[in-house]
Formats: C-alpha cells, sequence, structure tokens
C-alpha cells in the first residue's frame, strides 16, 4: 500500500494558485483520461480497499478509503493521478446526511488521484457516513453533449469566464456564471445540439457543493440554468461547486458503452401517492424510459427499464422548485438501488432543512458502467 504526503496541483481544487509536476518516477501522462466511482460503505473504518465490485477505477488501480476524521474521508484512485476534472459525493443509507467534495489533487509521492469527501448531518455537524463518489475528466463523447466545470469563486463579480482548466464543453464553448444573489447563480453555455427526434432531449445535471463547510448546492428547474446553495438551516450561502451537464451522456461522461439513465422526479406536485417526472434512457430511442413512484413522504422509487446489471452506480441531487423565487427546500440522498430483472431500481429519501422528510423535486441518474 502506498502511503505518503500529498500536494494540491491546481487552484481549482483547494484554491491554491501552486502548481506543481508529478514526481520524476511518476511514469504516468501529465493529463490521461481518468473515470471512477466508489460506494464508501463502511463510515467508520480508519482504511480500507474496497473490493466486490464496490467501485471502478479505468486507471485500473484499486480504491483505498481513509478516514481523517469525523465525516471527513481521503479517497484515492490508484493509478488515477490527472489533472482538472470534476467530482461530486452524494450521501448513502436514507438518513438526513448531505456530503460535498473538498478537493482533489495529485500525490506526490505516488501516481495517484486523491479525493476529499465531507459529510454533515442535518444540524451542519460533521458525521460519519456512507458515500458515493464519482470523478471523471473525460473529454471525448459520440453523442449529445457533454459539459463539466468547476466554479473558481463564490462571489464573482459579474459575469465571470472559467479558465480553460477548469471546464469543458463538447460543444466547444466558453463557460461563464455570474452570482445574482446571495447563494444564487446563473449559468451561460452553449445550447445543445438538436435532437433528431423533433423534441429536445431531457438533460443530464448534477451539482455537488466544494469546501468543507456544511453547504448543499442544487440545480434549478431542468434547464433553467442556476444554481441555488444554502447552508445546513437553508440559509443562502454562496459557495463554489462543480457542475456535470449534458444530454445522452452518464454522470462519468460516457456516450456509449454503458447503458444509462437520467431523470428527475416533481416531488413538490405529488398527491395521491402519485409523481410525475421526466427522463431520458440510453437503451431506448427515444424519451423517457423511467418510472417514478412515490412510496411515503420524501420516499421514492425510481425504476430505470432495460439497464439492469449487477453493480453500476447511482446518484442523486434535490433540484430547486419550479419558480425561481422560491427558496430552495431542502436535500436528497441515496437510500439504496439494485437490479430487479432487466431494470434498475433507484431508492431515494429528501429531507427538509434540519432532517424532517419533505416531498422535493429530484434528480436521478444511474450508469452500468464499467459493465455494458
Amino acid at each position: 500500500m502506498r502511503t505518503g504526503a500529498a500536494v494540491v496541483l491546481a487552484a481549482v481544487l483547494l484554491g491554491s494558485a501552486a502548481r506543481v509536476a508529478p514526481a520524476a518516477a511518476d511514469p504516468l501522462p501529465i493529463n490521461p483520461t481518468v473515470t471512477a466511482t466508489v460506494w464508501a460503505h463502511s463510515p467508520t473504518t480508519a482504511e480500507y480497499r474496497i473490493t466486490g465490485g464496490y467501485s471502478a477505477n479505468s486507471a485500473e488501480g484499486d480504491v483505498i478509503v481513509r478516514r481523517t476524521g469525523t465525516g471527513a474521508y481521503t479517497v484515492t484512485l490508484e493509478g488515477g493521478a490527472t489533472t482538472g476534472g470534476v467530482a461530486h459525493a452524494v450521501a448513502y443509507g436514507g438518513g438526513p446526511v448531505h456530503c460535498t467534495i473538498a478537493g482533489w489533487y495529485r500525490s506526490l509521492v505516488a501516481p495517484d488521484l486523491l479525493i476529499q469527501v465531507r459529510c454533515f448531518a442535518a444540524t451542519g455537524a460533521p458525521v460519519d457516513s456512507r458515500f458515493v463518489a464519482t470523478f471523471t475528466n473525460r473529454k471525448q463523447i459520440h453523442q449529445g453533449r457533454l459539459a463539466w466545470f468547476v466554479t473558481d469563486q463564490a462571489a464573482p463579480t459579474g459575469v465571470r469566464t472559467l479558465p480553460a482548466t477548469y471546464r469543458y464543453d463538447s460543444t466547444g464553448g466558453e463557460i461563464r456564471y455570474e452570482r445574482l444573489a446571495t447563494g444564487r447563480y446563473q449559468l451561460h453555455l452553449n445550447p445543445h445540439p438538436p435532437s433528431e427526434y423533433g423534441h429536445p432531449y431531457f438533460p443530464l445535471t448534477h451539482v455537488t457543493a466544494l469546501g468543507t463547510s456544511a453547504v448543499n448546492c442544487q440545480i434549478a428547474w431542468p434547464d433553467h440554468l442556476q444554481v441555488r446553495c444554502a447552508n445546513a438551516a437553508g440559509i443562502p450561502v454562496d459557495a463554489r461547486f462543480t457542475v456535470t451537464y449534458g444530454v445522452r451522456i452518464d454522470l462519468l461522461g460516457h456516450s456509449a458503452g454503458p447503458r444509462f439513465a437520467s431523470g428527475t422526479l416533481y416531488g413538490e406536485n405529488a398527491s395521491d401517492g402519485v409523481i410525475s417526472g421526466d427522463s431520458y434512457n440510453s437503451v431506448l430511442a427515444d424519451y423517457g424510459g423511467a418510472r417514478g413512484t412515490l412510496l411515503g413522504t420524501g420516499r421514492y422509487q425510481m425504476t430505470f427499464q432495460g439497464t439492469g446489471t449487477a453493480y453500476g452506480t447511482a446518484f442523486v441531487n434535490a433540484h430547486a422548485p419550479h419558480f425561481d423565487s422560491q427558496p430552495i427546500r431542502g436535500h436528497c440522498v441515496l437510500a439504496s438501488w439494485f437490479r430487479s430483472g432487466a431494470d434498475t431500481v433507484v431508492l431515494v429519501n429528501c429531507y427538509a432543512w434540519l432532517g424532517v422528510p419533505a416531498n422535493l423535486n429530484a434528480r436521478i441518474s444511474y450508469t452500468t458502467w464499467p459493465f455494458a
């Protein structure tokens, strides 16, 4: 097992302006394409390697999780040393916990990538938790559109254009954003490519707060291109955040290979045990391929048709109410996911601030990667 100090290599991650070259013994190219996902299932264990198919690392190394304090974890992708990219995290297990990404960086002493995760209870206090984390810096797709980026300022002045090292958009355009008010940001991206079916594809969008404080960030109504951030009490706060956005791609940036699906459940409109939604599913030629079920207050089931496999990765964010003038109301967590015949079932729990179950809007995604 390789251990040792690590250094921050990019300002995009932890706010440092320094860039440090990889160690001379590092056999990897400077910026290889790396895709990874991990289900961290043992929240109080000091250090463990993920086994049993609950992680995937395109660099073909192991995935190690180290607990560095209450609710503080470092995920090591062995052989995954790279730069740029985007990381996400979400709490797993069903309780009112939310997780952030604190940063990611190359190790100085080994060709590894380290991702820092922080998890918080409903009160905002650090808490040990299971979680799902992902990373990708993919820049090649075969269809649709892929954009990922990391904001570099919590309170930019005017419309800020992100440096090239902080973002990627397969349409070739710049990515800009502006702060509209405390904790409220407008994104400026190129429009999606046209659909051959005469209507827009439903977009995939996931957002994770970037930092070490108990902050939750989420996208506005599916294509409003606004991000809203609040602390554990629901008070708007300025924050940095990471975003993955696109159509006909999975959360890891794949447009072909794995089966994948993404959709939203409109919890704010749920009534009489019925919850409506929209979705895109790669196993279908057009639109849909998902079914939502309201199991109880704030408890949802999303069934993605034709995506059943042994493992795969699920993810969820709450998303803001329909009207931009309404405050964001809470956050969502993964309760579990599992194969059901040819389909995949994802269970999600949503909570208002301070941990009360609530019917919130939820963005849910699933990919079979690394399986086809």
